[in-house]
């Protein structure tokens, strides 16, 4: 009985030194772990995320916000345990979670990156990349701040927000201001539901601590709103495809497009110069859209007026759009007789959003 104590003991010391060795080597690279978990969910995002339409690419987006929610969740327990009971299994396993946060907010974010530039034309949504993208980033350089329960429940309230923008449409085949007012009105809902199960369930929430989290979120739901009235917000789930400038384009009886392409000066690189001052300057477009959403877009075509020194539209040309092909809709318009000067053509909605933008330049004969 003495020697099966003793190798007891010896298998307990073991274990021991094992779990110290495990915790030291955590502490040494907390740094590099955290980097991992973010490197993870955005190698997992481009492995599976692909259409804003899918069912599995939509139950991925939805297993992250509930793993964000678990986190929070478990860190605000923690966090009221932690008075009482400091020695909880709950206490000493709370450090981990801001792991599991990062992960999943990390995954969403590279997720909304990855959807939303589809769907954006720089030149007018840069501002609400550039807020994703930073917050993609942010998710490492504000590893301490996930430690913060009011910190997490604002960032999660913008990955809801962001996610449902896009996948009421998609739910309710139709896109539009009152859409997206539904997705701002269900946002708050969800994440007030969040906060209150938590005050229901911990009564040491103070009032202090529901006023900030109170204000964050308005503040949070106010910019969104401005950016989408300001038309900064790009067109999701709508997603351009294809656009280009062409010298004759035709479409068959059956439904099968035929495109001339224009003849180039050699010194284009890419861009669109044309020498041509007469007959018809044609833009077609391929549009991605969920199935079965319907819409009209809008082609407008401006002019540069260099005396007023800004755009003036000159045509409009609207057409509407059925989604569910994988290619994009096709259609086009096209203007007669332009002359000299900067052109483009903005692609957008009947809300105003840009969905893409083409710029030519129209040079004399020579």
């Amino acid at each position: 009985m003495l020697r099966v104590a003793n190798i007891k003991r010896r298998i307990n010391r073991r274990v021991q030194v094992r779990i110290q060795k495990t915790k030291g080597w955590f502490e040494r690279n907390e740094k590099y772990l955290s980097v991992g978990f973010f490197g993870l969910g955005l190698l997992v995002d481009n492995l599976t995320l692909t259409r804003v339409d899918l069912l599995f690419d939509n139950l991925v987006l939805v297993t992250y916000i509930l793993l964000a929610t678990l986190g929070i969740v478990l860190l605000y327990s923690a966090q009221v345990k932690r008075k009482n009971y400091p020695n909880s299994k709950l206490v000493k396993i709370s450090r981990y979670v801001p792991f599991l946060s990062q992960y999943a907010l990390g995954g969403l974010f590279s997720g909304f990156v990855i959807f939303y530039t589809k769907s954006a034309s720089w030149a007018t949504s840069w501002i609400f990349l550039f807020i994703l993208i930073a917050f993609f980033i942010g998710n490492e350089r504000f590893r301490e701040s996930y430690k913060k329960v009011d910190f997490q429940i604002g960032i999660l309230f913008v990955a809801v927000f962001s996610f449902l923008i896009f996948f009421v449409p998609v739910l309710l085949k139709a896109m539009g201001t009152w859409i997206f007012i539904l997705s701002g009105v269900l946002s708050v809902s969800l994440i007030y539901l969040l906060i209150y199960s938590l005050s229901f369930f911990i009564s040491e929430i103070s009032q202090k601590r529901e006023k900030k989290i109170t204000k964050n979120i308005l503040g949070i739901f106010i910019l969104f709103n401005l950016l989408y009235f300001l038309n900064i917000i790009p067109p999701i789930p709508l997603s351009l495809k294809e656009i280009g400038i062409y010298d004759y384009v035709y479409k068959n009886a059956s439904g099968e497009y035929t495109l001339i392409e224009k003849d180039l000066p050699w010194y284009s690189f890419g861009n669109y110069f044309l020498k041509i001052l007469e007959g018809r300057v044609y833009v077609y477009q391929s549009i991605f859209a969920p199935t079965n959403l319907g819409t009209d877009i809008y082609n407008i075509w401006q002019k540069f007026d260099e005396k007023k020194r800004r755009w003036v539209a000159l045509s409009e040309v609207h057409f509407p759009l059925v989604g569910g092909r994988g290619e994009g809709y096709r259609g086009y318009s096209f203007m007669l007789n332009i002359t000299e000067g900067s052109w483009r053509v903005d692609v957008k909605t009947k809300e105003g959003l840009v969905v893409g933008r083409i710029r030519f330049e129209v040079l004399g004969k020579d």
